[in-house]
């Protein structure tokens, strides 16, 4: 949320400038004052910083911030828990339903898909409101999941498909990939 307000504010403030700019240089042209046309071009310099400010925000920084964030989560996970007894293992699976993720951005599961995940697609970071989103072979987003990090205690939280019981699925780090 503050980043949609400083991008809110950025801007305003570039528009804002803009207008104050176009006044000044449509008054320089008229009265045709060098003076006016250099103050014009002075005032032109803060929306010009503001949007290169969002360049450098949505272009360089957040990049690397889901980069990071990717490489931090890639890794193995286990289904922790989950209220709805369909999704939990049978017996014979020893060690539950694995997913994992690669930090290449591609990603294997193996469990049900009734779940909603695809047995492979890919995965990214920095979705709506920081959710993870996973996609099927054909681009198709099939899956949303919450991340959490607690101390580098990496958990994903599935919301169940399944309108009626809408259990939160969970799946937790085991080790890294």
């Amino acid at each position: 949320m503050l980043e949609s307000l400083l991008f809110i504010l950025l801007l305003s403030v570039s528009a804002l400038f803009i207008v104050i700019l176009l006044i000044v240089m449509l008054i320089a042209v008229i009265q045709k004052s060098s003076a006016l046309k250099k103050t014009a071009l002075k005032i032109s310099v803060i929306p010009i910083l503001c949007w290169g400010l969002i360049a450098v925000w949505y272009f360089k920084t957040l990049p690397s911030i889901n980069e990071s964030e990717m490489e931090n989560f890639a890794g193995i996970y286990t289904l922790n828990s989950s209220g709805n007894e369909s999704f939990k293992p049978s017996k014979s699976k020893i060690n539950g339903y694995k997913l994992i993720l690669f930090d290449d951005g591609t990603y294997l599961f193996d469990g049900h898909e009734k779940i909603g995940l695809k047995k492979q697609g890919t995965w990214k970071t920095g979705g709506i409101d920081g959710l993870f989103q996973f996609y099927d072979e054909n681009g198709n987003l099939s899956q949303c999941a919450s991340p959490y990090d607690n101390d580098n205690n990496y958990n994903l939280y599935f919301e169940n498909p399944n309108k009626q019981n809408a259990a939160t699925i969970r799946f937790v780090k085991t080790k890294s990939e």
